[in-house]
This record gives C-alpha cells, structure tokens and sequence, in this order.
C-alpha cells in the first residue's frame, strides 16, 4: 500500500461531504464556496491522479496493481498488459 492509497478514500469522502454541506449552507452560500475553493486548491496540490488500474494475479488470485511486474501476496513474475495492444483503434 502506498502512503496515497489510504488517502484517496480520505478525500474522496470529504468531497461528497463538501458537496452535503455546500447544499445545506445557508444564506448566499458565500462560506460553503470559500471552502469549496479552499479543498479544490489542496485537492490539486496533492496530485493524487485517477486510481491505478487493479487486476488478479493469475497464480493466487490476489488483488493488484495491473501495472505490477510481482504478486505482492505470491512473490510470483507478472507480466503487465501491453498498453499499445489494449487501445482501441
């Protein structure tokens, strides 16, 4: 597990309880956008990126990284996906 893999859950949590609270402010909403910016700046300076791509483990079936080149449960080689032959034409 990398340090962004239990972050992302983190964020991704606060960004829909934003979107709650944002909903829920009253007035003319004015704070719930000055946080709304704030998160969104922190967001981008994080740089999490989209979530890696999972996959099985041919050998012992356990989950990861589809990029992995070794099981991280069975120790055993992977070979990763050829990304040129997986793009549609």
């Amino acid at each position: 597990m990398t340090g962004t893999d239990g972050l992302r859950p983190i964020v991704e949590n606060l960004d829909r309880e934003m979107a709650r609270f944002a909903a829920l402010a009253g007035g003319d909403g004015r704070d719930a956008t000055t946080l709304i910016a704030a998160w969104s700046k922190l967001v981008d300076f994080l740089s999490l990126g989209p979530a890696p791509e999972l996959g099985g483990c041919p050998y012992c079936g356990a989950v990861g990284m589809l990029a992995a080149t070794r099981c991280g449960r069975c120790w055993k080689k992977l070979v990763p996906p050829d990304r040129a032959a997986a793009r549609p034409c």
